[in-house]
């Protein structure tokens, strides 16, 4: 059983989403709403929510006000915005969730899943959304720290410190400086989609790699990167490899 939270200053977004989850997500069995952070936090203070559906913008006091409200939250976040590139980017890097609105059910039902596959760190949401205050307040995505979390621990990584990725089934290896290789359960496709313009290049269906860790390239098909680890580059990448590092 899931206990649910929305909290939007819009009637009809909240109505949305309720219809949404009594159809799709069986799991959800109970809801509490608010339409503005003053009415929110008693209720999350009595109701003890599992998920709340967090609107970002709404007038006097936005969605992040709340959360630096409340004290040792142990409830998933699941924002809820119109499209914002950068704020997007931002959750994305600290592996906090959002929907966009108009919320899909398709993407309702698949962010209710994440949930329960990572409801053991759930209290760990406190830390990733400290880290995404402090990516925002940079202004700069290339800043970004890249929040990595698992079922056991949550590592903080500036993007010149991941020199590759690497997929493994439903899981990527992703290889650090300090020698040190982080198991995450997200995809290596997930991961493409996070660091799409930041410079990480997809050299083949299970390899994306941070090209400042590129030490050579023999043509043949392989690259030897500053960790001495040889990847393979497929022969469909190997011509958008050639224009990446403008050979």
């Amino acid at each position: 059983m899931i206990k649910a939270m929305i909290v939007d200053d819009e009637q009809s977004s909240i109505e949305l989403l309720q219809w949404l989850a009594a159809q799709y997500c069986p799991d959800i069995t109970s809801i509490q709403t608010a339409r503005s952070v003053r009415d929110a936090i008693p209720i999350i203070h009595s109701f003890k929510p599992d998920i709340v559906f967090l609107d970002i913008q709404m007038p006097h006091q936005s969605g992040f006000d709340l959360l630096t409200t409340i004290d040792n939250w142990n409830f998933e976040v699941i924002f809820t915005t119109a499209y914002n590139e950068f704020a997007i980017q931002a959750i994305r890097f600290c592996a906090l969730d959002y929907l966009l609105k108009p919320v899909d059910e398709t993407e309702l039902k698949k962010a209710v899943e994440r949930f329960k596959g990572k409801r053991i760190y759930a209290p760990a949401g406190q830390v990733l959304f400290r880290n995404f205050i402090q990516n925002i307040s940079q202004g700069n995505k290339e800043k970004f720290n890249l929040a990595l979390a698992d079922a056991t621990e949550v590592k903080y990584v500036q993007l010149d410190e991941i020199i590759r990725l690497q997929a493994e089934s439903n899981y990527t290896h992703i290889y650090l400086t300090d020698n040190k290789i982080f198991v995450s359960a997200k995809t290596l496709k997930e991961y493409d989609e996070i660091l799409l313009g930041h410079r990480f290049i997809r050299v083949h269906k299970s390899h994306l790699v941070n090209p400042a860790h590129i030490k050579s390239y023999d043509r043949i098909g392989q690259l030897t990167m500053s960790d001495g680890s040889i990847v393979e580059v497929s022969r469909r990448k190997k011509e958008s490899l050639h224009i990446a590092l403008k050979m």
